[in-house]
């Protein structure tokens, strides 16, 4: 209820369904497809969150998906498929992106670190509406350049220490240019490193093959480290 209260407050996107796709059958609905839409500049990306079938209809599942993800011009994802749909996803088109995911350490260091989102910062409304979810925004400034970040407090498994999940950031070389002003940021308050998806290949890293996979669908191939508006910043 948390995660559709959330989605409701989002603007919705021309020629998108506000939620996604229903399937019915003669009784009522037996199917559905949900999906999270949003613009990054003049691209849009639409994230299969869920797809379920009642089972006695499964044999519409390809239907329903294929209809869900028709639009040429828009970019579909999905963030966290089960294993038994990689199959399905691969008949509709989908390609894998991310086959793995790096935890990120770092020395403290320079950069200054901005809880102020500027008006003029073209992810400011993307910052803010992460920001009213309950995640993490902040503003890094270093060498002259200003990035955007949205991070989520997660905790790793092995070993059992607290991080920072990146939900939006410009990608893996933002994050490492990034990364020793954000370390001095949030080592006071008790998170040791970072999480983003992709192989870092920095020496403070450590990448696990197989974890997360994702997989899309369009013109625009996401960005490493872009997981906003997706069932992981919605949901939780």
């Amino acid at each position: 209820m948390r995660g559709f209260a959330r989605w409701k407050t989002l603007p919705v996107i021309e020629e998108l369904p506000r939620y996604g796709y229903l399937l019915e059958g003669r009784l009522g609905p037996v199917g559905a497809a949900l999906l999270i839409s949003s613009k990054r500049g003049g691209k849009i990306l639409s994230n299969l969150s869920s797809c379920y079938v009642d089972p006695q209809w499964s044999g519409q599942a390809g239907q329903l998906l294929s209809a869900a993800t028709k639009i040429k011009h828009v970019t579909y994802l999905d963030a966290s498929p089960s294993p038994n749909n990689w199959r399905a996803l691969l008949a509709q088109g989908f390609t894998p992106y991310n086959f793995g995911r790096s935890a990120v350490f770092a020395w403290p260091g320079r950069g200054t670190v901005s809880e102020t989102i500027p008006d003029s910062l073209a992810e400011a409304q993307l910052l803010r509406d992460h920001r009213d979810m309950g995640w993490i925004s902040l503003v890094v400034e270093k060498d002259g350049i200003v990035s955007p970040f949205v991070l989520k407090p997660y905790r790793l498994d092995k070993p059992p220490v607290e991080v920072m999940e990146v939900m939006f950031c410009h990608g893996a070389e933002d994050l490492r240019r990034c990364a020793p002003a954000l370390a001095r940021y949030f080592l006071p308050r008790g998170s040791l490193g970072f999480l983003i998806d992709g192989d870092m290949e920095t020496r403070l890293s450590h990448y696990e093959e197989g974890r997360e996979p994702r997989y899309f669908k369009g013109p625009y191939r996401p960005v490493l480290g872009d997981l906003a508006y997706t069932e992981k910043a919605v949901f939780g």
